[in-house]
């Protein structure tokens, strides 16, 4: 699956700088246009979060219109300096697809609705850690990984210049990682080097590391096998993440909730622990 369109959604009060040079570091190599959404509750669904508080008369809907359209034109003005920066070109410039450009469109209404459909026609939603300071990154996060049936991308506190230096694949068979493997094929053949690690944990012989290096050698991506010693549980998710400090990894790439979200929440997991405590970005698949 090639990775052409790039989804960075973002929404009032969001910074999403880190996503943007995230998206532009896997733009480059791969030729793909990063399209940025401005989602925003419309003035209905605002008002709805706000019943008995205030007065829903012409001047209240009129002010929420307005605070919006002053939001959009902010993060717009920002992209375009943004763009300015790093030498993007903002909107598609002669028609040329195989450049990397920026393109910006705001959406009004709640974000599953919006990200499900945009995310549709995207290869890669790019969104940032859940942040509980702002709802919108956990929402999104969500919506990414359960509705949209791409690839996700979460950025977690740092960047790396080069993405792509060294991939590290978590790989436990699962129908999760299958998706992921099948979908990022594109991605990981631009990767200067790919690491696939397997925990040993009570159903390691199900799917072997070497077995996931095999398949990838055919498709021209040559990987190396690394086997995790630990138990089962929570405690794999953070051998992981110590592996891939060890090994400099750029990215992680896992299939995310093997297990149901509600016995990650309840008991913890791989993913649980992965997204509350990764630092580089993680790509993912539901």
């Amino acid at each position: 699956m090639f990775l052409r369109c790039l989804l960075v959604p973002t929404a009032p009060g969001i910074d999403p700088t880190k996503r943007l040079d995230a998206a532009l570091r896997l733009g480059r190599p791969l030729h793909a246009h990063i399209g940025v959404s401005f989602m925003a509750p419309g003035p209905e669904h605002v008002l709805a979060g706000m019943a008995g508080l205030v007065p829903m008369d012409c001047a209240t809907i009129e002010a929420i219109e307005r605070g919006v359209r002053e939001s959009a034109a902010e993060a717009q003005a920002a992209l375009r300096a943004w763009c300015a920066r790093e030498g993007v070109a903002f909107g598609m410039s002669g028609g040329r697809l195989d450049a990397t450009f920026a393109t910006w469109t705001e959406l009004s209404g709640e974000v599953e609705p919006l990200l499900t459909l945009a995310g549709r026609v995207s290869d890669l939603v790019i969104v940032d850690r859940p942040d509980p300071a702002h709802p919108f990154t956990g929402r999104a996060l969500d919506t990414a990984l359960f509705s949209v049936g791409r690839p996700t991308m979460m950025v977690g506190e740092t960047v790396p210049y080069d993405l792509l230096d060294h991939v590290m694949i978590a790989w436990n068979g699962s129908l999760e990682a299958t998706r992921l493997i099948g979908q990022s094929i594109t991605l990981l053949h631009e990767a200067a080097r790919v690491t696939v690690v397997h925990a040993r944990t009570e159903r390691f012989e199900e799917a072997r590391a070497a077995d996931l290096c095999g398949y990838l050698r055919w498709h021209g991506i040559v990987a190396e096998a690394a086997t995790l010693d630990v138990g089962d549980g929570p405690s794999v998710g953070a051998a992981i993440l110590a592996e891939a400090g060890r090994g400099d990894a750029s990215m992680l790439a896992l299939g995310a909730y093997t297990h149901s979200r509600v016995r990650e929440f309840l008991l913890g997991g791989v993913t649980r622990h992965v997204v509350e405590h990764a630092r580089i970005p993680v790509l993912m698949a539901h």
